[in-house]
């Protein structure tokens, strides 16, 4: 197999969002920056494969309370380029922004599997880059962790804590009087799109039935088909392991949608006669 070693002075693995603007960051301060990734395509759960939609950087309240800086700059550039809100060129947005930079060389479709300590400082990283059949091992001063799921975590043998703490530990009155192991769940959302005429939907035979389910029927802002980002609510996981059961989640998330669509359309008059299913995720959103 091939392989090639990268020399850097910072080197961000995992490119969402928080990855693309840190090696971005850095490489405009004039670092040598390697940004590794394990998708083909930048953004993270805001990417074209699971279409989560940018939140929580912009209030939109009275206040006029929003992030800037180099997420902004993404932002302003697909209001530009993009006015139709086609996922596939805010994809093209996100890779230009990290393949243009200057000082910045990006790994896609890299997974991180191996990582080289001394002394509790990282030393390297390797990935694997599939498509290309070649081993990158990138050595650096600096690593950051930003794959979402810390996958330096286990590799470096860092300390790491996942689930919720108990009530007493920080004096949080929110959080349970015991300490356990759930998480917010994964999604595979949904997208759907109007005609001017009637459009059927027909389950395959392997569609969840979620006929009568209690609690299907969410708040309406969360299923207002007008609303763009459409069915993001459907989510499982908390309970279960986030990590090593996503592939096991993702077979059960794609018979659930299926099921929730299959029930709008044909379990009653809900008003989406003249919708079709448009886009579903296989990559599960976390």
């Amino acid at each position: 197999m091939k392989e090639i070693t990268h020399d850097a002075d910072f080197c961000v693995v995992g490119g969402g969002l928080a990855g693309m603007c840190a090696a971005i960051a850095a490489a405009r301060r004039g670092a040598r920056t390697v940004l590794m990734h394990d998708r083909p395509v930048p953004g993270g759960n805001a990417s074209s494969e699971i279409r989560m939609h940018i939140c929580g950087a912009d209030r939109g309240d009275a206040l006029g309370l929003r992030e800037t800086g180099i997420l902004e700059e993404l932002e302003l550039e697909n209001k530009f380029r993009n006015p139709q809100c086609s996922y596939s060129l805010w994809d093209s947005v996100l890779f230009g922004a990290v393949s243009t930079q200057p000082n910045l060389t990006t790994l896609l479709n890299c997974s991180c599997v191996e990582a080289r300590t001394d002394g509790g400082r990282v030393l390297s990283v390797r990935g694997w880059q599939g498509t290309a059949e070649t081993w990158h091992t990138v050595r650096a001063a600096l690593f950051a962790d930003c794959s979402g799921d810390s996958v330096l975590g286990p590799l470096t043998g860092a300390q790491l804590r996942t689930g919720r703490e108990s009530r007493e530990e920080f004096g949080e009155s929110i959080e349970p009087d015991n300490a356990d192991s759930r998480t917010m769940g994964m999604s595979c959302l949904i997208q759907v799109r109007e005609h001017e005429h009637p459009v059927p939907f027909r389950a395959p035979s392997w569609a969840a039935n979620v006929a009568g389910l209690e609690g299907l029927h969410v708040p309406q802002r969360r299923h207002d088909m007008r609303g763009g980002t459409n069915y993001w609510w459907l989510e499982l996981g908390g309970e279960e392991d986030p990590i090593h059961d996503t592939e096991s989640l993702r077979d059960r998330l794609v018979p659930l949608a299926l099921g929730v669509w299959d029930h709008i359309k044909n379990g009653g008059d809900h008003g989406a006669d003249n919708w079709s299913l448009e886009w579903m995720g296989f990559l599960p959103g976390k």
